[in-house]
């Protein structure tokens, strides 16, 4: 199962507005909107410069921060909440061309001829999921759990894969068995010498909740 998210675009049978592209008309005053944009792959760094730079609109994309365990330790990785999209705010009559046809740009998100804006709650609420000063980074604090493989990251065992025998909140350990000399053997270790050995910190949670808040 993947682990990518998907974005809070409603649905063609949900009750948001709406409306065809081909049917409005010029003159009328802007209506800046949330749009959805999907963004070629790994381009949303080019993207967003073009969008903020050349066409000045407010654009949001929330990125995950996390640690992984490899095989020289722990790292840190950044990547998009959202993989391949990206939100953008602005009236369609005046940019739907340019945004279109900008660098990095993939489409503007539509159902056949529809296009259907994202509700300004539905940006709302994950920019509310940002703590402030984080600049739309989401950082993940790694939860060991009973039960749960990790890898040993620190210390004289690093390197090895583990199962979590035990969690001590108030000593800040936790008991792991681990394969040592040919042999399994139990031992406490910090718990911050551990992570996860999923190869993301979103793997394993289910698809419906992966896609949260689809309907804003």
């Amino acid at each position: 199962m993947g682990a990518d998210l998907i974005p809070p675009v409603p649905l063609a049978g949900d009750e948001f507005l709406h409306f065809e592209p081909a049917k409005l008309r010029e003159g009328g005053a802007p209506d800046p909107k949330w749009f959805c944009l999907r963004i070629a792959p790994k381009q949303e760094h080019i993207a967003i410069a073009h969008l903020r730079k050349i066409f000045a609109l407010e654009v949001f994309c929330p990125r995950l921060r996390y640690q992984k365990a490899t095989r020289t330790g722990r790292r840190w990785y950044v990547e998009a909440l959202f993989p391949s999209y990206i939100f953008a705010r602005f009236d369609y009559l005046t940019h739907h061309r340019g945004v279109q046809y900008c660098a990095g740009v993939s489409t503007i998100v539509h159902f056949g001829d529809k296009i259907i804006p994202i509700p300004d709650t539905a940006v709302q609420e994950l920019r509310a999921a940002v703590p402030t000063g984080e600049k739309e980074m989401i950082t993940i604090t790694p939860e060991v759990r009973m039960g749960e493989e990790v890898q040993v990251v620190e210390g004289a065992f690093a390197g090895l894969k583990a199962v979590v025998t035990r969690v001590m909140p108030a000593r800040q350990r936790v008991a792991v068995l681990l394969e040592f000399l040919g042999r399994l053997s139990e031992t406490e270790v910090p718990v911050g010498t551990v992570l996860p050995t999923a190869r993301h910190p979103l793997e394993g949670v289910p698809e419906e909740a992966r896609r949260g808040r689809s309907k804003g």
